[in-house]
């Protein structure tokens, strides 16, 4: 066999060549710190634990009336439950009410439920009565659409991977946590070097078995 065409088939597995390659690499991509806000496609330098429950506490999933399931078994469209509204708990506010046998309080998607509360009919399965009173046209089961606490994360778990790409539902996920900075990957400094004897600038014209350089251009770009 010619010995300048037999170099075309001493090759390397890519495992192999990969290893070769990383013994000359010398430089180590570092951490630095950013605003969580801005990291959405950095790469997360170490794990993140969650520092508490997120949520913190059991919250409704939809719109409708926090009440005790027990209070609702049974009830259909021919034979409702009939329950007391006793008040609502408002968006962003703590819960002032808490329920006794029979009652319900005004419930919304996001909000926390009233005290005593351990599940959710939501509005189009119930019909208003009078103003103090509805009918519950269907049953529901304890935790029935309510989020409970610790659902997303518990705390002390890892809430983000360390050495993810952050998405931005990763980086919402960090906020609602409150940590506002975190440590990414800096960016690497990458240097494309592409060979071949037949290979001439995009301005040069080629002569007999050259061509154009294109890849040297494709590759910073993609």
């Amino acid at each position: 066999m010619d010995s300048d065409m037999s170099r075309f088939f001493n090759v390397r597995p890519p495992s192999e060549a990969l290893e070769l390659l990383l013994k000359h690499v010398t430089h180590r991509v570092g951490p630095e710190t950013v605003p969580t806000s801005a990291a959405t496609g950095r790469v997360l330098f170490r794990s993140i634990p969650a520092g508490e429950d997120l949520p913190t506490h059991a919250r409704s999933s939809m719109d409708g009336y926090s009440v005790r399931a027990a209070d609702t078994f049974g009830a259909s469209e021919t034979l409702p439950a009939y329950l007391e509204v006793v008040g609502e708990v408002p968006m962003g506010e703590a819960p002032a009410v808490r329920l006794g046998t029979g009652e319900a309080a005004g419930a919304y998607t996001g909000g926390l439920l009233a005290h005593g509360a351990d599940a959710v009919v939501i509005v189009e399965h119930t019909e208003r009565v009078d103003a103090s009173t509805i009918e519950v046209l269907r049953p529901v089961a304890p935790g029935e659409n309510v989020i409970q606490p610790g659902e997303d994360v518990r705390a002390g778990e890892v809430a983000v991977e360390g050495g993810r790409v952050l998405r931005p539902q990763d980086v919402g996920s960090l906020l609602a946590l409150g940590v506002t900075e975190i440590e990414v990957a800096e960016r690497p400094a990458v240097a494309i070097v592409s060979t071949g004897d037949e290979l001439v600038e995009p301005r040069a014209t080629p002569g007999p078995g050259q061509i154009r350089d294109i890849n040297s251009y494709t590759s910073a770009r993609s």
